[in-house]
């Protein structure tokens, strides 16, 4: 478990203020209700997705312009994985008969999207966490180092500090993030509504960068 001193660091270092939350209006119909904390880390995503800072997430923000971040710190057949996997996600979780094929979203509207029967299945989450997995795991031991996780940082425009974060990851404080902590970490991401260090798995971005 991590040590009470590296949580206050982590969460000093990465978890955003939450002053847009007043913005984010939730359908009282729901199914879903959502923390604060869980609204919070989306949007800390969200924004990281948002390169251009206008309140929408386009198909090319989420797909093509990571990819080319990716070409920086990747050999090329990874990269081309990249796009296939970022590709899948959009079709599977952003544009769907729950946000009206759209190919630009708001938050406002991708969250809406949750709490209605969007289905984000194990499996799939899954699926999306072993394939970045193994993209940015070169060695292929089934371990991330520090230097292969902070490719999967670079591609998601992670200014934080990286082994701040490694080490929230790392739970077993060997050095190295493996399958199940990397899965645990998405899966915390995507559906823990408590506050877990490890669920900031994409990291986070300086709000003045």
């Amino acid at each position: 478990m991590f040590s009470s001193k590296l949580g206050i660091v982590l969460f000093i270092v990465i978890v955003p203020t939450v002053d847009f939350l007043d913005g984010v209006k939730i359908e009282q119909d729901n199914k879903e209700t959502f923390t604060q904390y869980w609204v919070s880390k989306h949007k800390e995503h969200f924004d990281a997705l948002d390169v251009n800072h206008d309140g929408n997430v386009t198909e090319r923000e989420l797909t093509v312009v990571p990819t080319n971040r990716a070409k920086h710190v990747l050999p090329s057949w990874r990269v081309k994985a990249v796009y296939g996997v970022l590709n899948m996600a959009y079709h599977t979780w952003w544009s769907n008969e729950y946000t009206d094929y759209k190919t630009s979203i708001s938050f406002d509207d991708w969250i809406q999207s949750f709490g209605k029967d969007m289905v984000y299945t194990g499996d799939e989450v899954d699926e999306f966490a072993l394939d970045f997995f193994h993209i940015v795991e070169v060695d292929c031991n089934e371990e991330l180092t520090l230097k292969e996780y902070s490719k999967f940082l670079d591609i998601f425009r992670n200014t934080a500090d990286i082994q701040v974060i490694f080490r929230a990851i790392d739970i077993d404080r060997n050095n190295v993030i493996d399958v199940k902590e990397f899965l645990y970490g998405i899966k915390g991401f995507t559906y823990d509504e408590a506050p877990d260090s490890a669920a900031y798995i994409f990291g986070s971005r300086d709000k003045e960068s």
